[in-house]
């Protein structure tokens, strides 16, 4: 018996060992998470890495890998900042970065996948509120025809709605200004938000959690809590709405 169960763990030990093997020598053993994306199925484009697939997660410096498009030009068409390392710069950051638009926009992930798309070629439909800077749109121009650029020119945010939504840059409380009456901005306070006739329970009951100070601005009080601002923007919008 003991024979046989040395023999039985010998053999379990050799498929475990050979299975890996074969794994690899056919590329399919991941000690990783890969960052290979989707390639398109059919049509023109069919074996091609499709830009649909580039992730938050991804630096610039995975997708001059992949798709070949530098990271030196992707950090020029998103305006990194001259600090920033644009091969390890993540795309998630964007988002974080500048934040809603004021015309509801973002510059984040999805912006990223149609500057691609549009630098080499590919096919792809952006999302509705996908927006690009205005640098990607200089970097275009010799990769487009002139009527494709007229047409980009509706999604193209300009250079100032560029300035990233950091704590540092936040205007001073006593100089608030306020946004337009019942438009929640990146800069509205919650003390507009009573003003503009929301009451405290309305305001705590879309965000969860106590309102902050009169004087503080609702985006920089959610993202202390580690909260994501333009969710919570859109419910506090669609509340004034129905006032």
């Amino acid at each position: 018996m003991k024979v046989r169960s040395s023999l039985l763990a010998v053999i379990i030990v050799a498929v475990f060992v050979s299975g890996i093997g074969l794994s690899m020598a056919f590329n399919l053993w991941r000690t990783e998470a890969s960052k290979e994306p989707a390639r398109y199925e059919s049509g023109e484009f069919a074996g091609e890495y499709n830009p649909a697939d580039i992730r938050g997660s991804y630096t610039f410096g995975d997708i001059e890998e992949t798709f070949g498009v530098p990271a030196q030009v992707l950090g020029k068409a998103f305006a990194l900042e001259p600090d920033k390392v644009p091969a390890a710069y993540q795309v998630k950051e964007l988002e974080e970065s500048y934040g809603a638009l004021p015309d509801g926009g973002e510059i984040g992930t999805d912006s990223v996948r149609l500057f691609t798309a549009l630098y080499l070629g590919l096919p792809y439909t952006a999302e509705e509120t996908t927006r690009l800077p205005a640098p990607a749109l200089d970097l275009l121009r010799e990769k487009l025809a002139p009527a494709d650029i007229d047409s980009l020119r509706g999604i193209t945010a300009e250079p100032g709605d560029l300035v990233p939504a950091t704590p540092e840059e936040a205007v001073p409380e006593n100089t608030v200004e306020s946004a337009a009456t019942g438009e929640v901005k990146g800069n509205t306070t919650f003390g507009e938000l009573l003003e503009w006739g929301l009451t405290r329970e309305q305001i705590e009951g879309v965000l969860g959690i106590p309102m902050g100070p009169r004087t503080v601005t609702v985006r920089d009080y959610v993202k202390e809590q580690g909260l994501e601002f333009s969710v919570y923007r859109t419910a506090l919008q669609e509340l004034l709405n129905t006032q």
